[in-house]
């Protein structure tokens, strides 16, 4: 699959997106942008921090656009992000959609889930010696775990913690209902971050307790079957699937032509980050807020 309609056709899921292709994992290019290679080999770049004006950062701009209008009534708080298969970009969509909704100034949990392989911890630079998995086994308060985020303050994390020897036991137990009950009344947003749903059953066991649940796919890689077997999982436990977020796109590529044409005509100027300041304050300006 290339395209967002080729994964909504195929899920029969809303498509919320696409994020272009970011940066490369190599070299002096990734330092500087901030890319992180985290130990589930996931190359992690926070770039609504590190290039917010960039297309990808207005990409998860309009992601966070899609999700605060899912729910009927009020926005989701509690945000499951998973992908069907690893290496598809679940982790960047989690840390990138954290940052773009506290950018409004409401106040964000970060969750790292994935008490197989965490990584939330690496790619923003913080420690992982006390985290959810001391929470779930009574080893730590909530309070001990949560880090505030050094990108904003009203960003916080709470990271994996040491890995346990029974995730999805943790992930299904009362300890786990109870802790999601408790943050949900103390912050605005609690993004979760899961391991793959057809790897392991731990992002299934946790979406029914979820506002919404975000499918990651990457384009050009995840393929038909996997995506449908990905939303089957979901839908057997009645999970509240937002949509499909299509990862990883090559604008550059022949399905996409036409869309990178008008994107070079009216965009060019706005997603050019070598603009000089007035173009930038025009730019920021006219960018949509939600």
């Amino acid at each position: 699959m290339r395209t967002p309609e080729q994964a909504q056709d195929i899920s029969g899921l809303p498509s919320l997106g696409m994020i272009p292709m970011g940066s490369k994992s190599s070299g002096e290019t990734s330092a500087k942008r901030g890319l992180v290679v985290t130990g589930g080999r996931e190359p992690v770049e926070v770039v609504t921090q590190s290039r917010p004006q960039s297309q990808m950062s207005e990409s998860y701009r309009a992601l966070r656009t899609s999700l605060l209008l899912t729910s009927v009534g009020a926005p989701p708080k509690i945000i499951l992000i998973t992908s069907a298969l690893p290496r598809e970009g679940k982790t960047t969509t989690s840390v990138n959609t954290a940052i773009v909704l506290a950018q409004k100034g409401t106040r964000v949990l970060l969750i790292d889930a994935d008490l197989r392989r965490p990584s939330i911890h690496k790619a923003l630079g913080i420690s992982s010696r006390i985290g959810l998995s001391n929470v779930l086994t009574g080893g730590a308060t909530i309070q001990q775990a949560t880090v505030r985020s050094p990108l904003m303050p009203n960003l916080y994390i709470l990271p994996a913690g040491p890995p346990p020897p029974n995730p999805a036991e943790l992930m299904a137990s009362a300890q786990m209902v109870d802790l999601l009950a408790e943050l949900r009344d103390q912050y605005d947003h609690v993004i979760v971050d899961t391991p793959p749903t057809l790897s392991v059953t731990d992002a299934v066991v946790l979406s029914t307790r979820a506002d919404a649940v975000v499918l990651v796919i990457r384009s050009a890689q995840t393929t038909k079957p996997a995506l449908r077997r990905a939303r089957d999982i979901l839908a057997q436990v009645n999970a509240r699937v937002a949509g499909v977020l299509l990862n990883a796109v090559d604008l550059d590529s022949a399905d996409y032509y036409y869309y990178y044409e008008y994107q070079g005509k009216y965009g060019q100027r706005y997603y050019d980050e070598n603009m000089d300041g007035s173009a930038q304050d025009s730019a920021q300006a006219i960018s949509p807020g939600a």
